[in-house]
């Protein structure tokens, strides 16, 4: 039984014949780990900026309150305690050590160093939103200070307000009151970002991040609660806001299947984190029994594994696999083809196919040519379907599968290969 592929069938397949390559791929932050990497799974690394030409940033975001700072760089942020605003200018840093240190959340960006004692709305930690003004208003004093080692630099900062346009309003001196600095940034210049950043060093903000919706994951310098040490700053990979990953352990990673993890996306932006490598005294080992599953901000899910780390000049070097170009839930139609595995297949294959409902299902199986070579049947329920395809008997070459029921159908490419 044989069938030629129409026009529309043959376009679909030329946009789906990069699904399920491999590609190997790497990204080099410099000696010292020096500059921060913003990265796209499809289109790889966007752009770079320096770790360390920032202290503090603040949120784009009009319904968020989040404020960074770059711990990872030897900034410190100090609650100061036992004052109100009046105490700026008679601020006294006498054992300072023993106040609060503030630190950035590794699971949210939405919850910086600065709203760490954030309780509940409308407290953010630094100040309080006005539901009738929509302002937050700073309530807090901080002391931020700069360096690795001593000698530091110190400065106090007040958060004096994010107004309801979503500027930010803060006010920062030297310890003796000199270099008072008021300064405002405005969110009309970072449309799309999702910070906008501030060096306090150099009095001037920093246009640091690409759009958001144009990278996925930052390789970058962050501080970690690491089992066992305590707080530390370490070099690893973060995801963008609406990124969601998964992380695969003690696996074999050629025959490793999405459907057991894709209930485990989540949103925790340091899913990747930094321990797909350690040191074991004298080098970085890479895990080789770990990979993450990564959904990316176009609803594509990929396969991510690491392969290899040089700490000299921060290089990373990883495999990628789209497992899917199609968003498993942000798709239109009751019946969507996600995956077909293992691939490239040698024997026997399966077909992974999302469903909002349970029905009867037909895809069809087409050759490099275009002839139809099989018809699978199959009842498939609500959620993810696996499905057996008997390819065993087929030759070596390339073959594309599609939804017989749906026109305008997702194409998957199947490579066999003995």
């Amino acid at each position: 039984m044989k069938k030629n592929l129409s026009l529309s069938f043959a376009v679909l397949i030329t946009l789906n014949l990069h699904a399920q390559t491999v590609v190997n791929d790497s990204v080099t932050m410099g000696a010292g780990y020096a500059n921060q990497i913003w990265y796209s799974m499809q289109n790889g690394e966007v752009s770079q900026e320096p770790n360390n030409n920032w202290e503090i940033a603040f949120t784009t975001k009009l319904m968020g309150a989040s404020a960074l700072a770059n711990t990872a760089q030897g900034v410190a942020v100090f609650m100061v305690p036992n004052t109100d605003l009046n105490g700026f200018s008679t601020l006294d840093t006498t054992g300072y050590l023993s106040w609060q240190m503030l630190r950035n959340s590794e699971i949210t960006w939405n919850l910086g160093a600065f709203n760490q004692n954030m309780t509940v709305h409308p407290n953010y930690g630094w100040g309080t939103y006005d539901q009738v003004t929509h302002i937050v208003t700073g309530d807090s004093l901080f002391l931020v200070r700069t360096g690795f080692v001593a000698p530091y630099t110190f400065k106090k900062l007040w958060l004096i307000k994010k107004d309801v346009t979503g500027d930010w309003i803060f006010r920062f001196a030297n310890l003796d009151n000199t270099n008072d600095v008021t300064d405002t940034v405005l969110l009309s210049n970072y449309s799309g970002k999702n910070f906008s950043y501030y060096s306090l060093t150099n009095q001037s903000e920093l246009n640091r991040e690409p759009t958001s919706d144009n990278w996925d994951l930052t390789f970058t310098r962050y501080t970690s609660d690491v089992t066992g040490i305590g707080f530390y700053n370490v070099t690893g990979v973060l995801g963008n806001v609406k990124i969601l990953a998964a992380q695969a352990n003690q696996i074999d990673v050629n025959t490793v299947d999405f459907i057991n993890y894709q209930s485990q996306l989540d949103s925790n932006i340091s899913i990747i984190g930094y321990d797909w490598k350690f040191f074991d005294g004298t080098a970085y080992v890479i895990e080789d029994s770990m990979v993450y599953f990564v959904k990316d901000n176009n609803g594509a899910i990929w396969q991510l594994q690491f392969t290899g780390f040089t700490s000299s000049i921060g290089k990373a070097v990883f495999n990628k696999k789209m497992l899917t170009n199609v968003g498993i839930s942000d798709v239109t139609g009751s019946l969507v083809l996600a995956s077909v595995f293992p691939n490239p297949s040698s024997g026997n294959s399966s077909l992974l196919v999302s469903s909002d409902k349970s029905e009867n299902a037909s895809f069809n199986i087409y050759n490099a040519v275009g002839e139809l070579i099989m018809i699978q049947n199959a009842t498939v329920h609500s959620g993810i379907n696996s499905i057996g395809l008997n390819t065993e008997s087929f030759e070596n070459g390339i073959y594309f599968i599609k939804n017989s029921q749906e026109k305008n159908s997702a194409v998957l490419k199947l490579v066999i290969a003995r």
